[in-house]
């Protein structure tokens, strides 16, 4: 019996998982499908940003259990493997996982890999899912409570995460004054120069208006604690320093691919695995891979989406020998960014998305209206399968 091998189980695997369960596993006698993560949950990274913010976001929000979708398939055809892929030998057709039991670790051998382990966040924040769901969850709790005791919040990191959390924490507190909440980013304004000046300068404004304290241009070099509180060294780009005092340090500043498995050789000088375009690794055929762990595009939600779907009508193909259709990647910026639970902006090429468009979209709910169904495999972001 052939055996297709998914590692992970975030946004870019769940809808493959289950559709190519139906479309193939199922309707064949000679495919198994065997399911490799740390997590027992499914975490919907979109909504962490408000979930951070204490009685916005109940956990069921945010973390979807997994066995609920996976338990009515047959033993013969589907296994869950609980533990973490720590060695991938493409010639042998191998991965070795460490495994969340009694037994260390667990060489399974494939035909077909999925590798969908996406990234983690350079900071251990829940921006990506931890080690494993409890740590999520756990970290989840602690920022909550940071963020409950604090005086003064401090948000740093100059992307879409830091932009939407710095957001919703001036929603929450700065506007009414409850609490300071102040953002620092490395440039002259939040984003990236791929994003539109103008939605730049709509970010500060509504940043401004919730009346959010932003520190452009500087970056947070150093981090040290007085009991309560954290001390943070500030190095502005004209390397001046100074420090500003807070209780609850909420970084956003990356990610890291978790690729620590893959050998070297099938890497970029980033440790993403490089992709071609079909989504197949380049010179093993036998790997596809999707989401953030992929080299040919940026680390974005909507990205894995886009990448998952194609797979879930290419892979039958695939499966039946047939030749694999190209993937076209996104070749003009297209996001939504949240500000508040009341504002946005967002691009889509060379447009820029309307303030209350991006809220009617993304910012009433964060995707928590959808992300049960989404977590069971049902549909992507952006596409109803059942």
């Amino acid at each position: 019996m052939k055996t297709i091998i998914v590692l992970g189980t975030g946004l870019a695997a769940v809808g493959v998982i289950r559709q190519t369960m139906k479309s193939t596993v199922l309707n064949r006698k000679d495919i198994k499908m065997i399911v490799v993560s740390p997590s027992t949950h499914f975490v919907w990274t979109i909504g962490m940003p408000r979930a951070i913010v204490p009685g916005q976001f109940t956990d069921d929000k945010v973390l979807y259990e997994l066995q609920p979708s996976f338990k009515n398939y047959p033993s013969d055809k589907f296994e869950f493997v609980l533990g973490k892929a720590i060695n991938l030998d493409p010639v042998g057709k191998t991965v070795t996982v460490a495994l969340n039991g009694p037994v260390s670790t667990r060489n399974i051998t494939y035909d077909t890999l999925i590798v969908a382990t996406g990234a983690s966040s350079r900071d251990e924040m829940p921006w990506k899912a931890l080690d494993n769901s409890e740590n999520t969850i756990d970290k989840l709790h602690s920022v909550q409570e940071k963020i409950k005791g604090a005086k003064i919040i401090v948000v740093a990191g100059g992307g879409i995460t830091g932009v939407e959390v710095a957001g919703e924490l001036g929603y929450e507190y700065s506007r009414n004054d409850s609490k300071k909440v102040y953002y620092i980013h490395g440039d002259n304004l939040p984003l990236s120069p791929v994003a539109l000046p103008s939605v730049r300068k709509q970010i500060r404004a509504e940043l401004d208006k919730l009346k959010v304290k932003t520190i452009p241009n500087t970056k947070v070099t150093n981090v040290s604690t007085k009991g309560a509180d954290m001390i943070l060294e500030l190095t502005a780009a004209d390397g001046s320093t100074t420090t500003l005092t807070t209780q609850a340090y909420i970084p956003a500043l990356g990610v890291v691919p978790n690729t620590s498995f893959a050998p070297a050789s099938i890497l970029n000088a980033g440790g993403y695995i490089k992709q071609i375009k079909s989504l197949q690794v380049d010179g093993h055929s036998d790997i596809f891979v999707l989401g953030d762990a992929g080299s040919l595009e940026d680390n974005r939600g909507g990205i894995a989406d886009l990448q998952a779907q194609h797979l879930i009508k290419a892979l039958p193909l695939y499966l039946e020998g047939k030749t694999m259709p190209e993937y076209k990647p996104m070749e003009k910026p297209i996001f939504a960014i949240t500000v508040g639970r009341g504002r946005g902006t967002g691009q889509m090429g060379s447009f820029k998305l309307f303030s209350f468009l991006v809220w009617y979209m993304k910012g009433r709910y964060m995707g928590t209206d959808y992300a049960g169904a989404l977590a069971a495999g049902k549909r992507t972001i952006t596409t109803k399968f059942e």
